[in-house]
């Protein structure tokens, strides 16, 4: 099995193994025009058998450094234009991927973790988006992946509490959120 692991940022990579499978990579950027049109490349090249992205998020919901694990994912640019048929939300296959779990204040869970993505660096708490986190491009991913018809997977470091930190204060999260997301593929690569 040949998995695909997109990053938005260089500084976001991990050092990973998943047994029995062959890890590629792809550096996307930031956004979601990036992160679709950065994807649908590497798909084209790699052919891999699924998708994984692994980052950063910044949430109102949960704690600096929970790891969220995602397959439900929103765009927060059209989620609230009146528009019938265009795709506002949407949950991807898991496929071959593994059945990892989030961590959520230092326990296991198995609950649907909602992704709500935007163009926008959000560092306000004053409307609930309706999701666990928001980042700059799970949706367009996930998107793509379907597009593709291939199972895709998030597995996001929570770096900033929302109205509460700054761009500043996430990019001072990187190395611990690096650190911890290792520590975490190691423990559940069982």
């Amino acid at each position: 099995m040949k998995i695909l692991i997109a990053y938005a940022l260089k500084d976001e990579r991990v050092s990973l193994a998943i047994d029995g499978a062959e890890i590629v990579e792809v550096v996307t950027g930031i956004g979601k025009t990036q992160a679709a049109a950065s994807l649908a490349f590497a798909i084209a090249e790699h052919k891999p058998d699924a998708v994984l992205n692994i980052g950063t998020v910044g949430t109102y919901r949960h704690r600096v450094g929970d790891i969220l694990v995602s397959r439900k994912f929103v765009d927060r640019d059209i989620q609230r234009l009146p528009l019938n048929g265009v795709p506002k939300a949407l949950e991807t296959e898991q496929g071959m991927l593994p059945q990892w779990p989030s961590v959520i204040e230092g326990r296991e869970s198995r609950d649907t973790m909602t992704i709500n993505t935007g163009d926008n660096f959000v560092t306000s708490a004053d409307e609930d988006l309706g999701c666990d986190a928001v980042d700059m491009e799970s949706f367009a991913m996930a998107w793509t992946c379907r597009k593709a018809e291939l199972p895709f997977m998030a597995v996001k470091y929570v770096t900033d509490i929302l109205g509460q930190n700054s761009v500043a204060a996430w990019a001072e999260k990187l190395e611990s959120a690096r650190r911890d997301l290792e520590k975490y593929f190691r423990n559940n690569n069982r």
